[in-house]
């Protein structure tokens, strides 16, 4: 097994939360808040599942439906409350976003969605608004509602009741952090960062073993905004088998920087007569682990791969001849690797 190390940075206050194969600390990130009105204690947000806030599907725009209360996007409604009126004059509703409980209202970077509240004969709730104001005051009129709030990836979705000329103020909180992944090479900074992506895949697994992948071909440096939970992290760089996997964890209102470290080298390889000679082409090469599985096939006269640190086999075919070679690659090494015609 390859061996990995992550390591999390931080800036600011300092707290860690250890898990197995994981050093975490959490740093409270730069978000904008206004000074004023904390979240109330009491409430119980209910994150939902981590979705990309701009692809959430609604009527339009998406083969589904927003997440109703209850389930991943909230907590269940009473069945006992009561059901608004349908006719009537509108009332004002003030909507305003926590990141966490205890927190400032938030400021920027949040969209609102506003659908009514009960799905068409399609399975679709419509889209009735969209709105891009950290707090709005929007008229509706009485009925039932379902409004998403979406901060990032993070989102959370709650049904409201509007009555005739009745003030509503609905406050969400949100439950998101954030999280900034970055890697390096044996311990050393990553010039090639258009070899590195990361993926993020759920914390749970299906009946194989399988896990939900939310995000795909991410980039180092960018800040993910996140629902509050574990999720795991899958590092590659390169096109072979130096992937670093891990999990993290997101903390409501903070920010988790995550520096995923790669065991790995850079090998060339060359098919020769003699040494420094001239490179055979049109070579086929095969790269076999020292469990004699297949790594990479590539072909040329000077293939180059990125390659887990450890022991390897790699078979030359040229014309009708096949030629072979061991060789050894260590973390942060860049190599030659000749195979002799002979």
């Amino acid at each position: 097994m390859w061996q990995s190390m992550l390591k999390i940075k931080m800036a600011f206050h300092r707290f860690a939360v250890l898990i197995p194969g994981l050093v975490l600390c959490i740093a409270a990130g730069p978000v904008a808040w206004s000074p004023s009105q904390a979240a109330p204690k009491a409430q119980k947000g209910g994150a939902g599942s981590v979705v990309d806030g701009e692809d959430i599907p609604i009527e339009g725009e998406g083969p589904g439906a927003p997440a109703a209360p209850g389930g991943d996007a909230g907590e269940a409604e009473p069945q006992s409350r009561p059901v608004p009126p349908t006719s009537g004059p509108p009332a004002p509703v003030t909507l305003t976003a926590y990141l966490s409980e205890g927190s400032a209202p938030m400021t920027a970077d949040i969209v609102w969605r506003v659908f009514g509240g009960h799905p068409g004969s399609d399975g679709n709730y419509r889209l009735l608004q969209t709105i891009r104001e950290p707090q709005p005051t929007i008229e509706l009129k009485p009925g039932e509602y379902l409004v998403n709030i979406a901060y990032g990836r993070a989102y959370l979705t709650k049904k409201i009741g509007v009555w005739p000329q009745n003030p509503v103020r609905e406050e969400f909180v949100v439950n998101a952090g954030g999280l900034r992944l970055n890697a390096t090479l044996a311990r050393a900074p990553i010039t090639a960062e258009h070899l590195l992506k990361f993926e993020i895949f759920s914390d749970t697994q299906d009946q194989s073993g399988n896990r939900q992948k939310l995000f795909g071909d991410l980039r180092p440096g960018i800040v993910i905004r996140l629902n509050s939970g574990i999720y795991h992290v899958v590092s590659t760089y390169g096109d072979a088998n130096s992937v670093i996997s891990t999990d993290v964890v997101i903390e409501p209102g903070k920010i988790t920087e995550a520096g995923i470290d790669h065991d790995a080298g850079k090998v060339t390889f060359k098919l020769v007569q003699r040494s420094g000679g001239e490179a055979a082409a049109d070579t086929r090469w095969t790269v076999y682990n020292a469990a004699g599985e297949v790594v990479r096939e590539s072909a040329g006269a000077f293939p180059t791969h990125i390659l887990a640190a450890g022991e390897y086999r790699v078979a030359a075919q040229h014309g009708e001849r096949q030629y072979a070679g061991a060789f050894t690659v260590a973390p942060g090494e860049t190599r030659q690797v000749e195979i002799f015609m002979q």
